[in-house]
């Protein structure tokens, strides 16, 4: 993370706010820090930092990641190929099948996809990470992606019995940002939300102003987040929670992707979270008044 992606996370928290952890690379080292602003009757122009060094974790990290890219690249077209040939059976190209070799041949198809789905989620993080993915920015209304990300996942809220409410408190908000991708962010983070909210609750969608940002705030009636796990929530392939990845379908990706997203959009994503009562998490999107001219550019 830049030292400009740092003043822009500070200018988001007060003296009341949880300490939040970011990571910084210096030349070939990297640093996992813990920030705090001391409260009112501490040093109020003060910041207190503790760096943790990291680097010989992220290095292993990186080569279990370009085996895993490697592995994924791969996968992908022999599992595309398998697919679609079971579709094709699906469908009867091979004739009629038996009941029990029909139910059979559903379970391998929509295993296959979920395998294809974590293959992509993989492979855009790598995208990412290398600068290859494209963003197409544009001034875009919030409410407008905000109502296609809850439409998107309106089938996963059923499955789990959840709602979703919407709260709009800046309902002019513009970004300039890329559309699809927001909505990618967002469908991942209603998707978590719902798969840990119990059945019958809501998950909070909700737009506001905050100050130079707009901040879009997913709220969850879950299970919470344990404090000695928040550090890793944005690593790939963590798993956080007493439910089991059987039971939610989750692979540990989604929020690494988030995170990712933002970062190249001059957004950055934060979380608060207590055990027995839910998780919220806060996007925070400059308004385009706050966008580099450079940055604007470049996008168009």
């Amino acid at each position: 993370m830049s030292a400009a992606k740092v003043a822009t996370l500070l200018e988001t928290m007060d003296a009341e706010s949880a300490p939040k952890h970011l990571e910084v690379s210096h030349c070939d080292a990297h640093f996992d820090v813990t920030v705090q602003l001391p409260g009112s009757s501490g040093f109020p122009d003060q910041i207190v930092a503790a760096f943790h060094d990291i680097t010989e974790r992220r290095n292993a990290e990186r080569q279990k990641q370009e085996l895993v890219s490697t592995v994924s690249h791969e996968l992908r077209s022999p599992l595309t190929a398998i697919k679609g040939a079971m579709g094709l059976v699906l469908a009867g190209s091979a004739g009629a099948l038996p009941e029990r070799a029909r139910d059979m041949v559903q379970i391998a198809h929509r295993n296959a996809d979920r395998l294809i789905l974590i293959i992509n989620d993989i492979l855009d993080l790598d995208k990412i990470a290398d600068g290859a993915m494209v963003f197409d920015n544009a001034h875009t209304p919030l409410v407008e992606v905000i109502d296609a990300a809850v439409e998107a996942v309106a089938g996963y809220r059923q499955r789990f019995d959840v709602k979703a409410d919407l709260v709009i408190e800046a309902r002019d908000a513009v970004a300039f940002i890329d559309p699809n991708r927001l909505v990618q962010v967002l469908v991942n983070l209603l998707s978590n939300a719902i798969k840990f909210s119990p059945a019958g609750a809501a998950v909070t969608v909700r737009l506001q102003d905050n100050g130079a940002f707009n901040r879009i705030s997913v709220t969850d009636r879950g299970e919470g987040i344990p404090a000695s796990e928040q550090r890793f929530l944005f690593d790939r392939f963590v798993q956080i929670g007493t439910r089991n990845r059987a039971a939610t379908g989750g692979t540990g990706l989604g929020l690494s992707i988030v995170q990712a997203i933002l970062d190249k959009q001059n957004g950055h994503i934060t979380f608060t979270s207590q055990v027995g009562v839910g998780t919220t998490f806060h996007v925070d999107l400059p308004k385009p008044d706050a966008v580099p001219d450079s940055d604007i550019s470049k996008a168009g």
